[in-house]
Protein backbone atom coordinates (compact mmCIF):
# COMPACT_ATOMS: atom_id res chain seq x y z
CA UNK A 1 0.00 0.00 0.00
CA UNK A 2 1.22 3.73 -1.00
CA UNK A 3 1.09 6.24 1.22
CA UNK A 4 0.73 9.81 0.55
CA UNK A 5 3.46 11.70 2.37
CA UNK A 6 2.23 15.62 2.32
CA UNK A 7 4.19 18.08 0.26
CA UNK A 8 5.11 20.69 3.55
CA UNK A 9 6.38 17.04 5.41
CA UNK A 10 8.32 16.06 2.31
CA UNK A 11 10.31 19.40 2.09
CA UNK A 12 10.43 19.58 5.68
CA UNK A 13 12.52 15.80 5.11
CA UNK A 14 15.05 17.40 2.10
CA UNK A 15 15.50 20.56 4.57
CA UNK A 16 16.45 17.97 7.42
CA UNK A 17 18.95 15.44 5.17
CA UNK A 18 20.74 18.01 3.48
CA UNK A 19 21.12 20.39 6.69
CA UNK A 20 22.64 16.80 8.40
CA UNK A 21 24.62 16.15 5.60
CA UNK A 22 26.25 19.54 5.92
CA UNK A 23 26.72 19.04 9.82
CA UNK A 24 28.71 15.50 8.91
CA UNK A 25 30.64 17.47 6.85
CA UNK A 26 31.88 19.85 9.34
CA UNK A 27 31.92 16.83 11.82
CA UNK A 28 35.26 15.67 8.87
CA UNK A 29 36.97 19.04 9.32
CA UNK A 30 36.46 19.56 13.21
CA UNK A 31 38.10 16.07 13.45
CA UNK A 32 40.96 16.63 11.16
CA UNK A 33 42.16 20.10 12.72
CA UNK A 34 41.44 18.65 16.04
CA UNK A 35 44.98 16.80 15.54
CA UNK A 36 46.82 19.83 15.24
CA UNK A 37 47.49 21.32 18.35
CA UNK A 38 45.36 24.72 18.83
CA UNK A 39 44.10 27.53 21.00
CA UNK A 40 40.65 26.92 20.06
CA UNK A 41 38.56 24.60 18.11
CA UNK A 42 34.92 25.44 17.24
CA UNK A 43 32.14 23.85 15.77
CA UNK A 44 28.58 25.19 15.38
CA UNK A 45 25.63 23.66 13.73
CA UNK A 46 23.35 26.91 14.18
CA UNK A 47 24.00 28.80 11.23
CA UNK A 48 26.56 31.72 10.75
CA UNK A 49 27.31 34.61 8.47
CA UNK A 50 29.01 34.00 5.13
CA UNK A 51 32.58 34.95 5.43
CA UNK A 52 32.09 35.43 1.89
CA UNK A 53 28.71 37.71 1.67
CA UNK A 54 28.00 38.45 5.47
CA UNK A 55 24.63 36.94 4.66
CA UNK A 56 23.17 34.57 7.02
CA UNK A 57 23.16 31.05 6.00
CA UNK A 58 21.61 27.35 7.72
CA UNK A 59 24.53 24.62 7.92
CA UNK A 60 27.86 24.58 9.44
CA UNK A 61 30.77 26.42 10.63
CA UNK A 62 34.28 25.25 11.85
CA UNK A 63 36.59 27.62 13.54
CA UNK A 64 40.28 26.62 14.41
CA UNK A 65 42.57 29.08 16.14
CA UNK A 66 46.18 28.17 16.99
CA UNK A 67 50.06 30.17 17.38
CA UNK A 68 52.85 29.23 15.81
CA UNK A 69 54.90 28.02 18.78
CA UNK A 70 51.70 25.32 19.53
CA UNK A 71 52.12 23.96 16.27
CA UNK A 72 55.93 23.72 15.43
CA UNK A 73 57.15 21.32 13.25
CA UNK A 74 53.69 20.84 12.04
CA UNK A 75 52.57 22.50 8.54
CA UNK A 76 49.03 23.39 9.32
CA UNK A 77 48.74 24.91 6.02
CA UNK A 78 49.49 21.60 3.91
CA UNK A 79 46.60 20.29 6.06
CA UNK A 80 44.35 22.78 4.83
CA UNK A 81 45.25 22.75 1.29
CA UNK A 82 44.66 19.07 1.36
CA UNK A 83 40.48 19.63 2.32
CA UNK A 84 40.68 21.45 -1.16
CA UNK A 85 41.33 17.83 -2.72
CA UNK A 86 39.24 15.50 -0.89
CA UNK A 87 37.37 13.16 -3.08
CA UNK A 88 34.21 13.84 -4.35
CA UNK A 89 35.12 17.51 -3.65
CA UNK A 90 35.70 20.05 -6.34
CA UNK A 91 36.44 23.59 -6.72
CA UNK A 92 34.67 26.09 -6.97
CA UNK A 93 36.18 29.17 -8.79
CA UNK A 94 33.74 31.78 -7.89
CA UNK A 95 34.84 30.96 -4.17
CA UNK A 96 38.15 32.19 -4.81
CA UNK A 97 39.86 35.14 -3.52
CA UNK A 98 43.64 35.80 -2.14
CA UNK A 99 45.68 38.30 -0.60
CA UNK A 100 48.06 39.39 1.53
CA UNK A 101 47.84 37.13 4.73
CA UNK A 102 44.43 35.08 3.70
CA UNK A 103 43.04 33.00 1.09
CA UNK A 104 39.21 32.14 0.84
CA UNK A 105 38.35 29.15 -1.43
CA UNK A 106 35.29 27.26 -2.20
CA UNK A 107 34.40 23.71 -2.56
CA UNK A 108 31.29 21.37 -3.41
CA UNK A 109 30.01 18.03 -3.86
CA UNK A 110 26.50 16.89 -4.87
CA UNK A 111 25.32 18.11 -1.73
CA UNK A 112 26.97 21.12 0.11
CA UNK A 113 29.34 23.84 -0.42
CA UNK A 114 32.21 24.76 1.75
CA UNK A 115 34.04 28.02 1.97
CA UNK A 116 37.40 27.47 3.40
CA UNK A 117 39.30 30.47 4.76
CA UNK A 118 43.11 30.68 6.26
CA UNK A 119 44.24 34.00 8.12
CA UNK A 120 47.49 34.57 9.59
CA UNK A 121 47.90 38.25 8.95
CA UNK A 122 51.13 39.80 7.02
CA UNK A 123 51.92 43.44 6.52
CA UNK A 124 55.54 44.84 5.37
CA UNK A 125 57.57 46.84 8.16
CA UNK A 126 57.43 50.45 7.35
CA UNK A 127 60.93 50.98 9.44
CA UNK A 128 62.65 48.11 8.20
CA UNK A 129 60.69 47.71 4.88
CA UNK A 130 60.45 43.90 5.69
CA UNK A 131 57.90 41.35 5.37
CA UNK A 132 56.25 40.09 8.86
CA UNK A 133 54.04 38.10 9.84
CA UNK A 134 51.50 37.30 12.70
CA UNK A 135 52.05 34.31 15.12
CA UNK A 136 48.41 33.83 14.96
CA UNK A 137 46.79 31.08 12.77
CA UNK A 138 42.40 31.06 11.86
CA UNK A 139 41.02 28.77 9.98
CA UNK A 140 37.37 29.44 9.28
CA UNK A 141 35.44 26.48 7.20
CA UNK A 142 31.68 27.41 6.67
CA UNK A 143 29.58 24.59 5.01
CA UNK A 144 25.69 24.60 3.62
CA UNK A 145 23.33 22.67 1.40
CA UNK A 146 23.68 23.85 -2.26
Amino acid sequence: MNKIIPLSVSFLLLSISTTFCAETVCTYFYNSLSEIPHSQLIENNDGFASIWDGKKLQGCEVVYESHISLVQGQDVYKLFESFFHSPNWTINNNFIADGPGSSTLGIENKMNRCLLNWSQHAWVDEETNEQKQSNQIIIIIQCSAK
